[in-house]
């Protein structure tokens, strides 16, 4: 059943009663720390977990929200969202944004060995990051089973000089694990990726007292079964918390159409300064300096090539 449109009415409603309920003291504060469906588990600040039931008209709900919490003859209600600091979110296959986590401060993108990486997808999950202020960095799983090339597809080589973090990691022989664990620390992560990449395995080695499921993998294609079903927000032993989200195939990004796209790919908003125009698209314009950088290869050709298919994304609605 679709989704019932609300009027503009109706969403100052929702909203000034949501600002009600942040302000006040009388309610229960909390996490959103499992959503799937109609059921959500909240951790309160107290640190009891409780299950609640949501008020109509709340909008969208993940893990990582907090919460507002209203309780009446032993039943929880979840009564607002409260202001967040960030919200991830993707556009599906059908045009249709869904959201995947809240309040988060690092963005985990998972390659692996095998399947090969997808440096466009990998792009859009960084774009992603850049545009909610969130930290990314890049973990290239499966280190075991590495050749003599030691940056086969030149993710070290291409995303190292812009200050994105780069970690080979492996669960199998143990290589990155524990500089995988410092990294988590004393932050709220999210790890993404195709399926196949191994982020069930390194969820698993994270928390060894959770049951996670861990896929087979096709021989055929190389890729693992979904096995993630439902949003869950695990604290992790060594302090900060992991948001696991069910694996996504493809990621596109919602773009805010209020901020140009060129600040989302760090080498670009760098040179953009430089262009003869201030609102240049960094394709076709005079005297731009981003199109003299990827002409001198000073820019990657795939980071470039990445930026004119989003903009041509973006261009075509």
């Amino acid at each position: 059943m679709a989704r019932r449109r609300l009027s503009q009415q109706q969403k100052r409603r929702i909203q000034a009663a949501q600002q009600a309920h942040s302000a006040s003291d009388e309610h229960a504060r909390g996490l959103v720390v499992s959503h799937q469906g109609k059921q959500v588990v909240v951790e309160l600040d107290q640190g009891d977990t409780v299950e609640c039931k949501i008020k109509s008209n709340l909008g969208t709900i993940v893990c990582g929200d907090r919460v507002s919490i209203e309780t009446a003859a032993s039943e929880y209600r979840l009564a607002a969202v409260l202001e967040r600091d960030n919200l991830l979110q993707r556009v599906d296959g059908f045009g249709h944004v869904r959201p995947v986590a809240a309040n988060i401060s690092q963005l985990v993108v998972c390659l692996a060995w095998s399947p090969e990486p997808n440096l466009f997808l990998l792009d859009q999950y960084l774009l992603s990051a850049e545009q909610q202020d969130i930290d990314a960095c890049i973990l290239i799983n499966k280190a075991d089973l590495a050749d003599e090339r030691r940056d086969p597809f030149g993710i070290e080589r291409i995303y190292r000089p812009l200050d994105y973090r780069v970690l080979p990691t492996s669960v199998k022989s143990g290589e990155g694990m524990r500089e995988f664990a410092d990294l988590l620390r004393d932050r709220v992560s999210v790890l993404s990726g195709v399926s196949g990449v191994g982020k069930s395995s390194l969820t698993a080695w994270l928390l060894p007292g959770e049951e996670i499921k861990v896929a087979n993998i096709s021989a055929a294609n190389e890729e693992g079964r979904h096995t993630t079903r439902a949003s869950r927000l695990y604290h992790l032993p060594n302090g900060g918390a992991l948001i696991d989200t069910p694996g996504v195939r493809g990621f596109s990004p919602f773009v805010d159409d209020s901020v140009a796209l060129d600040s989302g790919f760090r080498e670009i908003r760098e040179l953009a300064a430089q262009c003869r125009f201030h609102n240049c698209l960094h394709r076709d314009e005079p005297d731009c300096a981003v199109t003299a950088a990827a002409a001198a290869e000073r820019i990657a050709p795939s980071r470039y090539q990445s930026y004119l298919k989003l903009l041509g994304q973006a261009k075509s609605g």
